[in-house]
């Protein structure tokens, strides 16, 4: 439940961080006027909602995923609370790296390249704390019986590449402008790296013959 909230607030504050425009944008009593007015601005600061939309489906992604494992648990170690600390922290920090690759994204996507780093190197610490727990749970031997720990194997491995192509990304920027369109590869990146890492595990009928 305490996860829960700290998502549903982090999720909650992605939303409130977005710029908003001053009061009586458009000014004078034209209707038309003011109307143009703030679509000028919604175009202006189109970079937010965008950075907005990416935050939000990581973070969504991620609750998901924590509530799947944890469907599969039939207890918590207290490996598995200590790796919530450094979760939870990423997780609370997210909307504000979120507010300044929105604020970069306007006009030009270069505009300062510490932004597009700090946001993809906070995604790519989450993607990569999410892994570590999908390791430890598989590890522990705390999954339900008939739960299936070599998906969650599998994901982990997915976890870790898609950790690393958002890392690589957040160092990328410093020499090209225009990283976010990368990360419009994150499904294509995620998927392959789940196919590799099927082929790697053995089914376990066959770990069983060896």
């Amino acid at each position: 439940m305490f996860t829960d909230a700290v998502f549903a607030i982090a999720m909650t504050l992605l939303v409130i961080a977005m710029p908003r425009p001053e009061r009586g944008v458009g000014g004078g009593e034209d209707r038309m006027a003011m109307a143009s007015e703030l679509w000028r601005f919604l175009g202006d600061n189109v970079g937010s909602f965008v950075a907005f939309v990416v935050a939000f489906l990581m973070l969504w992604a991620a609750w998901r995923q924590h509530h799947a494992v944890f469907d599969q648990l039939e207890r918590v170690t207290p490996a598995m609370m200590f790796l919530h600390i450094p979760l939870l922290i990423l997780v609370v920090l997210l909307p504000y790296p979120t507010a300044l690759v929105g604020e970069s994204l306007v006009g030009d996507l270069a505009d300062n390249p510490l932004t597009i780093c700090l946001f993809a190197g906070i995604e790519a610490l989450l993607l990569l704390c999410q892994a570590a727990l999908l390791f430890v749970v598989v590890r522990s031997g705390v999954l339900k019986p008939g739960a299936d720990g070599r998906q969650l194997t599998i994901k982990a491995i997915m976890l870790v590449v898609f950790g690393l192509f958002w890392a690589l990304t957040a160092v990328l920027t410093w020499w090209f402008s225009n990283i976010p369109f990368v990360w419009l590869l994150s499904p294509v990146v995620a998927s392959g790296a789940s196919k590799m890492a099927g082929r790697w595990i053995p089914l376990p009928n066959e770990s069983a013959s060896d």
